[in-house]
């Protein structure tokens, strides 16, 4: 029996080892991870540095929507409202928060009794135990974090617990009342030996008064007469319970607790060493003057305290009072800059190291100084 024996094909050499070989090896892979996390480092501060941009721009729209708020309220009841009772609430209805504004407008506390003043029956300040028209509604309306009064780029709890144990939407940015600290040059009077500014922001009153009537009512426009593009309304302050210094969250309590329905609105400024890690101000800088005289306060020309308060900060130029903690003074997560709100409607970013004498001129609508180039 004649047997056929086919002959067997060579493999050829390249084809051999291409079958023999079934994976990476170990120096391989370690070079394509290597490879990897060079690129993720190199990506991810673009990345975060496009979000923190988007979060910067967000914020400092949300100045905008408020100070345009407070334009168009101006414009419909002839007055800016009045901080003290609360500022922010009376513009829900100009930021597309119209449901909330109907319960506002609806809450009515038992001991008002002027039905005329619709737009002033809420006048929040810190009491919401007694017995409103609709106590429940309000209570629940009053906790909501509303994304306009909230900086996108803020830490921190974003609700408060108010005195009477009742959640709060906490407000990230704020109006100054008079001024505490005293631009150089600027005149005096004495109250009491307090001093006392003789200009006012763009919400006081007309009528001067400055107490928690919540009838009171803020300034006009044609009562800013600086301008309105030279007059600050509003600045950002993270308003959480919780205490910064320095962009970190402090070893003790004590944040300015700001919320959209009244608490803490309207500020008076106070500044710091760069050193005053706790924002102490036990140690405090002050203007009270014994003898009453408008031209020379006592307050002495020591730089060495923690804080500065009233008209101290003449004399001294050590202290910070813009971003260098979130108690009663502008402070963010930006950084080196904080977002304002004009009274014309628009909103600027201004940076930390701006001279104080220029930012204070800007809080104030009627001293007849213009801020300069800011």
């Amino acid at each position: 029996m004649k047997m056929i024996v086919t002959p067997t094909r060579a493999v050829p050499q390249s084809n051999f080892w291409l079958r023999k070989r079934s994976g990476f090896t170990l120096v391989e892979l370690l070079v394509v991870i290597a490879i990897i996390g060079v690129l993720v480092g190199l990506l991810l501060p673009a990345v975060q540095s496009a979000r923190e941009a988007a979060r910067r721009t967000q914020c400092k729209n949300n100045v905008k929507q408020i100070v345009l708020g407070m334009t168009m309220f101006e414009h419909t009841f002839k007055h800016y409202p009045y901080s003290r009772t609360g500022s922010l609430w009376r513009i829900l209805p100009f930021v597309e928060q119209r449901e909330l504004a109907d319960t506002f407008s609806a809450a009515k506390h038992p001991n008002f009794n002027d039905p005329s003043a619709s737009e002033f029956k809420w006048g929040y300040n810190g009491s919401l135990s007694t017995d409103w028209s609709n106590k429940d509604r309000l209570v629940e309306a009053a906790a909501t974090q509303l994304s306009v009064f909230q900086c996108p780029s803020r830490t921190g709890s974003g609700t408060i617990i108010d005195s009477n144990g009742l959640s709060m939407g906490v407000a990230d940015y704020t109006t100054p009342r008079i001024p505490a600290l005293r631009p150089e040059g600027h005149p005096l009077y004495y109250r009491d030996g307090e001093p006392q500014m003789q200009f006012s922001t763009a919400m006081t009153p007309a009528s001067g008064s400055r107490n928690r009537n919540p009838n009171n009512k803020g300034g006009r426009a044609a009562s800013v007469l600086d301008g309105l593009s030279h007059t600050l309304m509003y600045y950002e302050c993270i308003g959480s319970q919780e205490l910064f210094v320095r962009g970190k969250l402090a070893e003790v309590t004590g944040g300015p607790s700001i919320t959209w329905a009244g608490g803490g609105d309207g500020v008076k400024m106070r500044a710091y060493l760069a050193d005053n890690l706790l924002a102490d101000t036990s140690n405090s800088n002050r203007g009270k003057s014994t003898s009453s005289n408008p031209n020379v306060p006592d307050m002495a020309t020591d730089c060495t305290k923690t804080s500065a308060w009233e008209a101290t900060i003449d004399t001294c130029g050590t202290y910070r009072s813009i971003n260098h903690t979130n108690k009663s003074q502008p402070f963010s997560f930006h950084a080196s800059s904080v977002h304002i709100g004009l009274c014309d409607g628009s909103s600027r970013t201004l940076t930390d190291t701006v001279d104080q004498g220029v930012f204070l001129n800007l809080l104030l609508r009627d001293d007849r100084q213009l801020p300069g180039e800011y």
